[in-house]
């Protein structure tokens, strides 16, 4: 179970967007975003890749969410979701879809691939709003990732970029 938190954490780790700065470009984190926190198993940890962070006790899976505003770039969405895949070795994707998420378009996809050998899954949530980018995500270690996903569910649905 150990090694599956440590992959899970490693997920999270790596699949935070990577940022394109222009030079004199500053970016921020969004102010006023609501949601609705996981509930248990999940747990609040610490993150400097994520707005916030939760770590699921049971599975060692995380979900998260990362805003980044005032970015002088505009990537594409199909951007913001391959730079967060970029942590992920082997990957296939699994699903994509382009919807209406909070009054915007926005891009959820699920990919497989793999982090130091084990075999995992990550489910991403990307759009824009408001001169904010923002990056949903859940993932955890493949065989654990359908258990918890209706939690990531429910978080989607409560979050409200203003």
């Amino acid at each position: 179970m150990r090694k599956h938190y440590l992959i899970c954490i490693m997920i999270l780790s790596l699949s935070g967007c990577v940022s394109v700065e222009l030079p004199n470009s500053k970016t921020t984190s969004a102010k006023d975003v609501q949601w609705k926190e996981p509930g248990s198993p999940f747990k609040e940890i610490k993150s400097t890749n994520a707005d916030k962070t939760w770590l699921s006790s049971r599975t060692g899976n995380t979900i998260s969410f990362l805003s980044e505003c005032g970015n002088a770039a505009d990537p594409s969405l199909q951007s913001l979701e391959t730079e967060s895949l970029a942590a992920l070795g082997k990957i296939t994707p699994i699903s994509s879809r382009i919807f209406d998420f909070n009054g915007r378009a926005a891009r959820n996809s699920v990919s497989s691939g793999e982090v130091d050998g084990v075999p995992v899954q990550l489910e991403l949530l990307v759009f824009k709003k408001n001169g904010c980018n923002y990056t949903l995500s859940y993932g955890g270690v493949m065989k654990q990732f359908d258990g918890e996903h209706k939690i990531f569910e429910d978080f989607k649905q409560n979050f409200k970029a203003p």
